[in-house]
């Protein structure tokens, strides 16, 4: 989301590691020397439980480089202007890649107030052009000067070319009129990186162009290594300290995904782009739908849990369960790096079944569920929740359950889960906290939005984070499976 003038109020000023379509964007990105003087004052409430910081520094506080498809996908492009372009040609693709030092300049924990991201125009194409500019994370570290299209430095690929970028968290109008101040609203992104959800408590940016192809796409913006600091990338901060907060305990990452057996919309199995989608997200729990065990040598869970270790180095353990109870077939996992404690299984009507493991997150015993409703009847999908429920009540909370329910939300069965269970979409959703991605703002798990993670309204130990629903096409628009992976980051305290 981007601001227009006068609708910020302050930022006041003073920080960098080592180096699609979007249609609309409904307000205004440029912010008049005014606005940005005022925006402290109107984010940062009582300057005594505040604190703003500005990184701008080159090297020490931010990197930065652009990066070049086609014919220059293994050409480095730091110490330069940055670029951000959109064509159809790939040797004119262009994206911006800048990393922040947020792991050494705020407190791990702390409540981010604001964070935006400002950047300067320097050059442009065309007369009275504007382009929709995103801002993604970039979910994998890289070194400024060795990172091209295909490598994040000198011997490691990215997972998806292009700095596998695919979760949008801001988004601007950019001009292409030098000296233009161009700015992004990434506070929940800050915030997230600041907690530590991610692999890195630094905060890595991608501004893409998301429009149409157009040669008047291209525009340059001031890098890190220009003289004059008010023309450099700028990330402002404000916080209050983590002592401020009520909230205390441990992350514990949730990712439901119904993977369709392997198959990718390209209809070709593939279980190794499940595996390099789940390395790169790092989940703590995954809830499986779809998973196939032909036989007892010959299981998609196992091999998933071997992949990841032969990946990562951690052991992955899982119950798995077949839809009406069979020793092989299609069923549904819940799969962890953390361990199981206990493990469970209950067959509901219409051949269908739940799984169910026990793990320990900040000594609390978390009862995690994985089921797939029925796809043809809501008569039976009611049936399905009322037994759910009623067999979850067997286990302690806090209880989170995830899966594929096959329709949507404010439908009678739907609102059944939620008489007992929270959504956390919804409930992110209206937080502030939930990310799709451009090209499904709603949040779309396959068609509608069909696919949940729950959690009990009888628990207190429970606090949404975040919630993602992610885009996994690769450049040939292919997915994993027909279905976008769900996570829902909680606090667990």
């Amino acid at each position: 989301m981007s601001y227009a003038a006068g609708e910020i109020g302050c930022l006041t000023s003073g920080g960098r590691e080592s180096k699609t379509q979007a249609s609309n964007f409904k307000r205004s990105s440029v912010l008049r020397a005014a606005a940005v003087a005022c925006v402290a004052a109107l984010w940062c409430g009582s300057a005594a439980a505040q604190t703003t910081v500005v990184l701008n520094q080159p090297d020490s506080q931010v990197t930065d480089t652009t990066i070049r498809n086609g014919a220059y996908k293994n050409t480095t492009g730091d110490n330069q202007v940055l670029v951000t372009r959109a064509s159809n040609d790939p040797d004119w693709e262009r994206r911006a890649l800048l990393k922040f030092d947020t792991k050494n300049t705020i407190p791990e924990g702390a409540q981010i107030q604001s964070a935006i991201l400002g950047v300067t125009v320097k050059n442009g194409l065309g007369t009275g052009s504007t382009r929709p500019v995103a801002a993604y994370r970039v979910p994998e570290p890289f070194q400024a000067g060795d990172a091209t299209w295909i490598r994040r430095d000198t011997s490691t690929n990215w997972s998806l070319a292009g700095g596998s970028a695919t979760e949008q968290f801001s988004g601007a109008n950019v001009n292409n009129v030098a000296g233009t101040k161009v700015y992004f609203n990434v506070t929940t992104l800050v915030q997230a990186a600041v907690n530590g959800d991610f692999d890195s408590r630094y905060t890595r940016i991608a501004l893409v162009d998301v429009g149409g192809d157009a040669k008047t796409s291209y525009a340059e913006y001031y890098a890190s290594e220009e003289p004059t600091a008010s023309r450099r990338p700028t990330l402002t901060i404000t916080y209050a300290s983590p002592t401020s907060s009520p909230i205390t305990g441990t992350t514990l990452k949730v990712l439901h995904w119904n993977m369709a057996q392997g198959y990718g919309t390209d209809g070709k199995s593939n279980i190794d782009r499940i595996v390099n989608w789940v390395v790169q997200w790092r989940p703590d729990v995954i809830s499986f739908n779809e998973i196939m065990k032909y036989s007892s040598t010959n299981s998609q869970a196992q091999t998933i849990a071997d992949k990841i270790k032969a990946r990562t180095g951690e052991t992955w353990t899982f119950k798995w369960v077949q839809k009406w109870g069979a020793s092989t077939g299609e069923g549904e996992a819940i799969m962890t790096r953390l361990g199981l404690d206990g493990t469970d299984s209950f067959l509901l009507s219409a051949s269908r079944c739940v799984a169910m493991g026990t793990v320990t997150v900040n000594g609390r015993a978390i009862q995690m569920f994985s089921t797939h409703l029925d796809q043809n009847s809501s008569a039976t999908r009611l049936t399905e929740v009322r037994q759910l429920v009623t067999w979850l009540l067997t286990s302690a909370d806090p209880r989170i359950v995830a899966g594929d329910f096959n329709w949507y939300p404010g439908t009678t069965e739907i609102n059944e889960m939620g008489k007992t269970y929270y959504d956390s979409w919804a409930v992110a959703k209206s937080l502030g906290l939930a990310v799709a991605y451009p090209a499904n703002p709603d949040g779309n798990t396959r068609n509608n939005r069909i696919d949940y993670v729950w959690y009990s309204k009888t628990t207190s130990l429970l606090t949404v984070k975040r919630v993602q629903v992610f885009d996994t096409r690769d450049a040939s628009g292919y997915k994993p499976s027909d279905h976008n992976p769900l996570m829902t980051t909680f606090q667990v305290r």
